[in-house]
């Protein structure tokens, strides 16, 4: 099980970097216009906020482990990273983004069962 869960750690270490890179670096000038509409000024400051957020989150279920210092951070980053995916499920579909509601919900379940895994089945 524990090959299992740093299989999926990595997994979503890379794929929490390529999320902070097209939030924070690159945005979609098309998805920016839509969440202007929604989120008026405050969509430019709060994608940078969520890239920020998503990118410390990604090193920490990495490092920590990796590094053996404070490993218990490793399963409060991934459940960290889950409770912002919900938020991201909420945002994604009061904005009638389908696609990436989809790929939230994913993220959202897979963080979950890595925060179960690190602290239920195999902690470190």
């Amino acid at each position: 099980m524990d090959t299992v869960l740093w299989a999926l750690q990595i997994i979503l270490a890379i794929k929490f970097a390529t999320v902070a890179f097209t939030h924070g670096v690159r945005p979609d000038p098309v998805k920016m216009a839509r969440g202007r509409q929604r989120l008026g000024a405050a969509a430019r400051p709060l994608l940078t906020l969520i890239a920020a957020a998503v990118l410390l989150g990604g090193l920490g279920l990495i490092l920590p482990a990796a590094l053996g210092m404070w490993p218990w951070l490793t399963a409060w980053a991934a459940a960290l990273l889950a409770g912002l995916m919900l938020a991201a499920l909420g945002l994604h579909l009061a904005c009638r983004d389908q696609p990436n509601s989809l790929v939230s919900l994913i993220l959202f379940a897979l963080a979950a069962f890595l925060a179960y895994g690190r602290w239920v089945l195999a902690p470190l």
